[in-house]
């Protein structure tokens, strides 16, 4: 690999924008699980109540 090559820079720009992309996937994924889970408490909660 030769430093002087733009289209290296290029791949390791595209590679670090597809890591960057998969994060944030992941996190939001993981955020919605657990609103999901704690949106499931709560309707078990409000129906045990009842």
């Amino acid at each position: 690999m030769n430093s002087d090559s733009a289209f290296n820079y290029f791949e390791i720009l595209m590679l670090g924008l597809f890591a960057a992309g998969w994060a944030v996937l992941e996190w939001q994924g993981r955020r919605l699980d657990r609103k999901r889970e704690a949106e499931r408490e709560r309707t078990t909660t409000e129906h045990e109540r009842t």
